[in-house]
């Protein structure tokens, strides 16, 4: 069942997104689909962002930290963080 959430991915990370290998790029597009179909999946922990927003922290295929949060209002997935370990 789909709760017809979307996603949204911020410029700073579309920015780091676009540096990635095809292989990458697809692995991360999957997860970000799985957390618009998922959109209350935890991460592996809670963090802020600098506005004080809290944020899911996902450690991803031991290569990616992913910071997101759910704009339940909005139906929406916002992909606010994305790092390359």
């Amino acid at each position: 069942m789909s709760l017809g959430y979307g996603y949204a991915v911020d410029d700073a990370c579309c920015e780091i997104f676009h540096t990635l290998s095809r292989r990458h790029r697809e692995r991360l597009l999957v997860l970000f689909r799985q957390l618009a179909t998922h959109p209350f999946t935890p991460g592996d922990y809670r963090d802020s962002d600098a506005r004080g927003q809290s944020v899911e922290v996902l450690l991803f295929e031991h290569e990616f930290l992913i910071s997101w949060h759910a704009d339940h209002a909005a139906k929406q997935i916002r992909i606010v963080g994305l790092e390359i370990i």
